[in-house]
């Protein structure tokens, strides 16, 4: 089960990044609002897009391998998204609201399943 969570996540991060390097103004607009389609967001907007690209990767060549590497790249999904809630939580009344709502249950629960992805992927038998 927790596997298979992490793995959901691991793909769901893929597809962010995609979507933030591919349309940054689109797909980050549901989070920041108009502010995502100026030049000097998207800069950010693809960033934050290679990372997730990169740490979604990561995670699912380590869940496929079953080297016990799974273990490290989410305790980094960990930190990256407890910091994607906690920059949403303080730039609250600068966001649109639902763009708020949004990001907040999802970082929220991305928080949580890579902090069980780490807990539970540390060996081939989690």
């Amino acid at each position: 089960m927790i596997k298979a969570l992490a793995g959901a996540l691991a793909l769901n991060r893929v597809l962010f990044g995609i979507g933030y390097i591919v349309a940054p103004g689109r797909v980050g607009g549901g989070w920041i609002g108009r502010q995502a389609s100026k030049p000097q967001t998207q800069v950010l907007t693809r960033a934050l897009g290679a990372r997730d690209l990169v740490l979604g990767a990561g995670a699912l060549w380590a869940l496929r391998s079953r080297n016990g590497s799974a273990r490290a790249w989410f305790a980094a999904h960990t930190v990256a998204d407890g910091t994607d809630l906690m920059a949403t939580i303080v730039a609250r009344d600068e966001l649109p609201g639902k763009g708020f709502r949004f990001a907040t249950a999802m970082a929220g629960a991305s928080t949580a399943i890579a902090a069980l992805g780490t807990a539970g992927t540390g060996s081939e038998s989690a």
